[in-house]
C-alpha cells in the first residue's frame, strides 16, 4: 500500500441479502391462527349461549294453571287411611256392610282414653302444620296524621295464602285486604321471617287480591318451611259434613287454629255475573277471622271471609268455596283481570220452565248501574241463552263463558225476552269492561 495515496486503501465489501420467504411456512401458520381463532370464538360464542340462557330461564314468568276440580266418579266412599269406608256423602246407604262396619267401630270405641284425645289432637295439630305452611300473614301500614299533625302508621292485618310459583315471584291470594290504600305491604312466612310484597292483581267484585313476593327476597331455608296450597274440590256431594279445619286466624289472632265440620254449603252470594257457593262450619269464632278452611288431607276447600257470614249467626266460620274461584284465581295470578257484563241472577231450572214456562238460561235478577249490559239495553227479567255462539243454560255458564274473554272485548248477548204475553228472543252488541 502507498502510504501517499490512502485512497488505495479499502476495506473488504461485503453484500448482505434478505432471507428467502418461506410462503409455505407462513401459509401454515397463518391456517394455524384462523382455526385456533374459530375454535376459540366457538367456545365464547357457546359459554356466552349458556350464561344467557341461564339468566333468561331465571327471569322466565311460568304461566300459573289452577287445575280444574275432576268430575265426581263416585268414590267419595272410598277406604280411608285407616282402612274403613268414608261416609261423610250424604248418598251413603246406612243399609249397606260397609257402613254398617264403620258405625260398629264408632259405637264400639265410645269409651276413649286421656291418651287417646292426646293422640288425636296431635295427629290433628300436624294436619293443621301441613296447611300452616302454605298460610302467609299479609301485613298493610298506612301512613296518616292526627288533628295535631303528628304521624302514625295504621296497620292492616289479614291471612294469605301461596296458590303459585311462576318462577320469578311467589303468588299469594288475600281477601278483603284494602290494599290500594296501603303505602306498604310485607307478608310474614311460616318460619317467621319476612318480605316485602306488591299487588299484581285485585277482583273488586269478590274482594279477592293476588300479591306477589320477589323470589330474591325468600332466601333456602324459608323456602324449605313453605308449600304451595293444594286446591281441593268443594263441589262434590259429599262436602257437607265433612271434618275440616281452619286455619289462620279463625279466633282473631295469627297461628290459631279450630275443628269442626261443615255444617251446609246450599248458600250462596249473588255477585256480579258470578254467583259463589258458601261453605258453612259449625265452627264459632271471631267475625273478624281470615284463613282457609281445610280438609284432613292438607286440601283447600275454602277462602274464609265473614262477609258472607249469616247476619243471626255472624261468628260461624263461612268460606267462599274454592271450586267456585279456580279460574278466577288462575287468571287474577297471570295479571289478567275478568271481562264484566254487570248482570246478577240465578238458573232457570227444568222445574221452574216446566211450571211457569220461563226459558231455560240465565235469569237476570237485576243490572249494575253503568254497566255494559245496561248500556246494551238489557233489563232485569231478561234470560240470557247465548253469549257469542255459547249457550247458556245456568248462571254457571254465563260465568264461565264470560271467563274466557276480555275486558274490552265485544260480543253479542242473546236474550229471551216476556212482552205480549210470549218470550221473543233479542240480541244484543255489548263491550264488555272491567270492575272497578
Amino acid at each position: 500500500m502507498d502510504e501517499q495515496n490512502p485512497s488505495e486503501f479499502q476495506f473488504i465489501k461485503e453484500k448482505i441479502k434478505d432471507k428467502p420467504i418461506n410462503r409455505k411456512r407462513v401459509a401454515e401458520r397463518l391456517l394455524i391462527g384462523i382455526i385456533a381463532a374459530a375454535i376459540f370464538g366457538a367456545v365464547a360464542a357457546l359459554a356466552f349461549a349458556f350464561v344467557l340462557n341461564r339468566m333468561t330461564a331465571s327471569m322466565r314468568t311460568t304461566v300459573v294453571s289452577i287445575p280444574s276440580d275432576e268430575e265426581n266418579t263416585g268414590d267419595e266412599n272410598k277406604p280411608t287411611e285407616s282402612g274403613t269406608t268414608d261416609v261423610s256423602d250424604n248418598s251413603v246407604d246406612l243399609n249397606n256392610d260397609e257402613a254398617k262396619v264403620v258405625i260398629r267401630r264408632v259405637t264400639e270405641h265410645v269409651s276413649l282414653t286421656t291418651d287417646d284425645y292426646k293422640d288425636l289432637y296431635r295427629a290433628l295439630y300436624t294436619k293443621a302444620q301441613v296447611v300452616d305452611q302454605s298460610i302467609v300473614t299479609v301485613t298493610g301500614v298506612k301512613s296518616d296524621q292526627d288533628w295535631f299533625d303528628n304521624t302514625f302508621e295504621d296497620t292492616n292485618q289479614t291471612s294469605g295464602l301461596i296458590v303459585a310459583n311462576n318462577n320469578r315471584e311467589l303468588l299469594i291470594l288475600a281477601v278483603n285486604l284494602q290494599s290500594k290504600s296501603a303505602d306498604k305491604l310485607s307478608v310474614t312466612f311460616h318460619d317467621g321471617s319476612t318480605a316485602e310484597a306488591t299487588v299484581k292483581e285485585t277482583d273488586s267484585n269478590t274482594g279477592l287480591e293476588i300479591l306477589g313476593v320477589n323470589m330474591n327476597q325468600i332466601d333456602a331455608d324459608t323456602m324449605n318451611h313453605i308449600r304451595e296450597a293444594t286446591l281441593g274440590n268443594s263441589a262434590t256431594s259429599g262436602v257437607s259434613g265433612k271434618p275440616v279445619i281452619v286455619v289462620g286466624t279463625p279466633y282473631g289472632t295469627g297461628g290459631s287454629l279450630a275443628y269442626g265440620f261443615i255444617s251446609t254449603k246450599e248458600r250462596n252470594v249473588a255477585l256480579t255475573d258470578r254467583n259463589i257457593g258458601l261453605l258453612c262450619t259449625d265452627i264459632y269464632g271471631s267475625t273478624q277471622a281470615t284463613g282457609v278452611i281445610a280438609d284432613y288431607d292438607g286440601e283447600i276447600l275454602g277462602i274464609i271471609n265473614q262477609k258472607v257470614a249469616s247476619e243471626d249467626m255472624p261468628n260461624l266460620m263461612t268460606a267462599y268455596s274454592i271450586s267456585d274461584l279456580k279460574e278466577l284465581i288462575e287468571k287474577l295470578s297471570n295479571g289478567k283481570q275478568p271481562a264484566r257484563l254487570g248482570v246478577r241472577g240465578t238458573d232457570v231450572t227444568k222445574e221452574i220452565n216446566k211450571e211457569n214456562g220461563i226459558p231455560i238460561g240465565a235469569y237476570v235478577k237485576s243490572i249494575d248501574m253503568d254497566s255494559p249490559a245496561m248500556n246494551a239495553g238489557i233489563q232485569g227479567g231478561d234470560v240470557i241463552t247465548k253469549i257469542g255462539t255459547q249457550s247458556i243454560e245456568t248462571f254457571e255458564d254465563l260465568t264461565n263463558a264470560l271467563m274466557k274473554l276480555q275486558p274490552e272485548d265485544e260480543t253479542v248477548v242473546t236474550v229471551k225476552r216476556y212482552a205480549h204475553k210470549e218470550y221473543t228472543e233479542m240480541t244484543f252488541e255489548v263491550t264488555l269492561d272491567q270492575a272497578d
